[in-house]
């Protein structure tokens, strides 16, 4: 091979590199090239900064100080240095105070931001191309800390990517929520939302008001009592720390619903000026505050005047949603005031409730956040819509001149576990699960907007509700061994959906790329391990399932970096201790083979399986049969004969039970006969139906008078209710 082809070929295999390398960036940058450079961080590197950067200099001193063992000397000047990391600021790059430059080369590394948060997103991204030890909170010795050479230009397309923390229904100390705030920085996240109050609790100290922490603080009695509060000085210091990582932190005061623990503090704010208790169980209370008396709204702007003095961000978040009128309708205040603004509707109150108060914080400077149910006809200033549900609120609420975040349920809540997968951790239910790439998959600017309002799409906004802490005993920390199981369940719900989060507000929607994204996350696991971060560990990636003969090739790749992949062939959960995955591999039976995604013997994924096709059933039994159309008379009763023999195997109580898979109509039941060698045996007769939802759908039969040989036979009078378009399946099962 002669020099030139040497060339060449070197040259090709650095573009590889690089190719590879600038892949692992998360948010993916605008503009990112490769120089073919690096930088090498040294003890004595300086760190330079202009202008008054000071404190972000001191941010990335710390930041390197901790793995790398040395103090790097931080000076003020001018101009960029050789050996030295020089931030500073300009704001002729761009329009956009989050954009940032970025060049490393052998001899220095410039970081120019439109502002200190484009500064501060440019660290971001050097401390991703440097190696993944840099997030470690100790000293890693051995380390080359090298900074891979780059030309990149960069900002955000949405202004709002923004994290919800539910504190009221399950306190988190103020170091979890720094914690939060350095999970969100390392994504370039910036704004978190903090729900401070709701029926569940009242985490914010009102100096004027003490009662609503002493009281509405805590639930329970005796050794059963929980809760907390953040003092003025915690929230100080959690906005000093956000405010430095470029994250705007928005305190969320609820009106006129979800205020119960205000009520249980100081009854004489809702209607029926009773006492109250906090709840120990999340539900949602019908008691609201009572629109008829002023003095709710002396409370409030009480209130707001004492939180603002504490939040300097120019928003406010109410909430307003999920407000039932029942309270109003009987209280006589409510009533009076109704009438005497002639107004028709009980829910024109709350209309009302939002103008008086978008009025108290106006006087502040402030701007009305509020879930989509706020979004009413007659609000007189512009206020930000959270759009959670109702995507018809994002196309009026932009046309009424309302800006809106997009926290759709389908995408961005993250409460919702990722999978169905047996053994995932408990979550909530009332939506379908929301995997990484349904996260990644959100588009703020949804169909229906006009795009001469896209400036009023701010971006999107995650949302982790804290309920399922309250419910049962499975998430409850014990106090005396200072347990944290809480704490460690929001990290594993947030990433990497939160890494997902962020670049889709990041980037424009044609640049997305989920297998990119993928392949990208892949190197990142372990940057959240080195940082102290939780998170949920993907499955292996299927790749193909192929017949050869009668067996299958199951084909795998890892998505975690540095992790290996374990399996089984013989239908046994795999554990960190199975065979290690090399190559493709054959099995006779596809349900037989299970695999998982092994950081370390401690950490591990969830099985990939291939589930049987009636899996989710299988806590019923056996199969016993299936109902098509075909077998479904219609409207009229007739008879489903089914083969019981072998599945009765010995004399008991048995189960029997009919699951709708589909179909337009469901399926009724009359009764259930059991038939041995032709003889009738054993009955239940009763009415059942199975569908959308079921009902008496189970029929119970007790067989006294086995013989080994004998054929057994169930029969079961059905009907589909309305037609025969049903499908389903029976299972047996010995009590």
């Amino acid at each position: 091979m002669n020099r030139l082809k040497k060339l060449s070929s070197l040259v090709l295999m650095m573009l590889m590199l690089f190719e590879i390398q600038a892949a692992d960036l998360i948010p993916k940058p605008l503009k990112h090239s490769e120089n073919g450079q690096a930088f090498l961080v040294q003890n004595n590197t300086k760190i330079s900064y202009s202008g008054d950067l000071e404190r972000m200099a001191d941010y990335l001193f710390e930041r390197l100080a901790a793995p790398t063992g040395w103090d790097l000397e931080v000076i003020s000047t001018g101009k960029a240095q050789k050996n030295a990391i020089f931030l500073t600021v300009d704001a002729s790059i761009s329009d956009n105070k989050e954009a940032y430059k970025l060049s490393v080369s052998n001899k220095q590394v410039i970081i120019t931001g439109q502002t200190a948060a484009g500064v501060f997103n440019g660290l971001q991204t050097m401390l991703q191309l440097m190696p993944v030890e840099i997030y470690n909170k100790q000293r890693q010795r051995e380390v080359k800390w090298e900074i891979e050479g780059a030309e990149i230009e960069d900002a955000p397309l949405y202004p709002w990517r923004g994290m919800m923390l539910d504190a009221s229904r399950y306190f988190y100390d103020k170091d979890y929520v720094l914690h939060l705030i350095d999970m969100m920085a390392i994504y370039k996240m910036n704004v978190l939302h903090l729900h401070l109050i709701d029926d569940a609790g009242w985490r914010l100290e009102i100096k004027k008001y003490p009662k609503l922490t002493s009281i509405g603080g805590f639930r329970g009695e005796g050794h059963e009592r929980t809760g907390g509060y953040y003092t003025q000085d915690d929230i100080r210091e959690i906005v000093t720390y956000a405010t430095l990582r470029n994250v705007d932190v928005i305190p969320e005061i609820e009106i006129p619903a979800h205020t119960l623990a205000a009520i249980a503090a100081y009854p004489h704010l809702s209607c029926a000026e009773k006492d109250f208790k906090v709840p120990l169980q999340h539900f949602i209370s019908r008691d609201l505050y009572c629109v008829g008396k002023e003095s709710t709204f002396e409370f409030l702007d009480d209130v707001f005047e004492e939180t603002f003095e504490l939040f300097p961000s120019k928003y406010i978040h109410i909430g307003g949603d999920e407000a039932k009128y029942d309270r109003w309708k009987k209280c006589p205040h409510c009533q009076k005031r109704k009438k005497n603004l002639g107004l028709k509707k009980d829910a024109d109150l709350q209309v009302y409730f939002t103008q008086r108060v978008q009025e108290m914080v106006k006087k502040h400077g402030k701007t009305i956040v509020g879930w989509d149910e706020m979004l009413e006809k007659g609000l007189k200033d512009k206020a930000v819509g959270m759009v959670w549900h109702n995507k018809e609120k994002a196309i009026s609420g932009t046309k009424d001149g309302h800006d809106v975040v997009m926290a759709l349920t389908g995408h961005c809540y993250f409460d919702v576990a990722e999978s169905k997968i047996p053994g995932e951790v408990k979550a909530a239910t009332w939506l379908p699960p929301i995997s990484l790439e349904q996260v990644y998959a959100l588009n703020p600017m949804i169909d229906g907007i006009d795009e001469k309002y896209r400036s009023q799409v701010l971006g999107g906004h995650a949302t982790l509700w804290s309920d399922q802490f309250i419910h049962g005993t499975t998430l409850q920390e014990i106090a005396p061994i200072n347990e944290n199981r809480s704490e460690k369940y929001f990290d594993y719900l947030t990433f990497p959906r939160m890494a997902a989060l962020a670049e889709a507000c990041w980037i424009p929607v044609e640049d997305k790329n989920w297998e990119d994204f993928e392949k990208r996350m892949s190197s990142h696991y372990p940057r959240l391990d080195a940082a102290g971060y939780g998170y949920r560990v993907p499955q292996p990636k299927l790749l193909s399932t192929e017949k050869v003969g009668n067996q299958f090739e199951i084909k795998l790749a890892n998505v975690v970096e540095g992790a290996e992949i374990r399996y089984t062939t013989d239908g046994v959960w795999p554990n960190p201790y199975s065979s290690i995955y090399s190559e493709p591999l054959k099995v006779e039976k596809l349900s037989d083979f299970q695999a998982i995604t092994v950081v370390n013997r401690k950490q591990y994924s969830l099985p990939l399986y291939f589930p049987e096709k009636y899996e989710r059933f299988k806590k019923h039994g056996q199969l016993l049969a299936e109902w098509k159309p075909s077998v479904i008379k219609g409207k009229n009763y007739a008879e489903l004969t089914m083969n019981a023999t072998g599945k009765i195997n010995q004399n008991g109580t048995y189960e029997v039970s009919f699951w709708y898979t589909g179909g337009t109509y469901k399926l009724e039941i009359q009764s259930v006969e059991v038939y041995k060698n032709g003889n009738k045996v054993a009955e239940d007769i009763h009415d059942g139906f199975t569908g959308g939802k079921a009902k008496d759908n189970t029929y119970t039969i007790t067989i006294d008078n086995y013989e080994t040989g004998a054929a057994f036979t169930i029969k079961a009078m059905v009907r589909g209710d309305l037609g025969n378009d049903s499908n389903g399946v029976i299972f047996i099962k010995k009590k």
